[in-house]
């Protein structure tokens, strides 16, 4: 069914700025600002399950966070040319990805691990899980990075160019999209411990 990816990208901003890890820790470093560029313009619907597709997007923009503890972390996109496909752009300012490791970031338990990533709970599935859903939704995700300067993460979903999408639940002045409950749902789930 069609989805409203200008919500599911507030949402995803909303919850990650609000998340905490297990030792209480904010998982957005008070040093990264989160910008949502898809505040505007009309994009097409994606096809899909809107609870699967947040849970896309929040372990790309999470995943982000663990390597970037300054700058910032954006969230854009736009249609492909011939109108089938959605791009979506997660794109950070952090340590970047060494070209040889890049071809195995989304194997399941794989993770980077070094000095400089902050110290983030987890057993290296969060790309994993993302690429599984973007294949199963028909689509996939590409990554470029430089190393020390950032990564963007872009993943292209199937769209319907005939109906379009503008924010649907914004509050005062256009802030803030309330949360559905898929988006609770997956704010919880993360914040439980074993």
């Amino acid at each position: 069914r069609p989805v409203n990816m200008m919500d599911i990208v507030d949402e995803v901003v909303g919850m990650t700025e609000m998340a905490v890890d297990k030792s209480g820790q904010h998982l957005i470093s008070s040093n990264v600002m989160m910008i949502n560029n898809m505040c505007t313009g009309k994009l097409p619907m994606v096809l899909g399950d809107s609870y699967k597709i947040t849970q896309l997007l929040y372990n790309l923009v999470t995943n982000a966070a663990k390597f970037t503890v300054s700058g910032s972390i954006s969230l854009s996109a736009r249609e492909d040319e011939e109108g089938s496909t959605l791009e979506i752009d997660v794109t950070d300012t952090g340590k970047g990805i060494a070209p040889e490791a890049v071809t195995n970031i989304f194997e399941p338990f794989r993770q980077e691990a070094n000095k400089d990533s902050r110290n983030f709970q987890g057993i290296g599935l969060g790309l994993s899980v993302a690429i599984g859903i973007a294949k199963a939704h028909g689509g996939d995700i590409r990554v470029t990075s430089v190393v020390g300067q950032g990564s963007t993460f872009t993943v292209r979903l199937p769209c319907d160019p005939h109906q379009r999408m503008g924010l649907t639940l914004s509050g005062a002045n256009g802030e803030g999209v309330a949360k559905s409950r898929a988006a609770q749902q997956l704010a919880r789930q993360q914040s439980v411990g074993p």
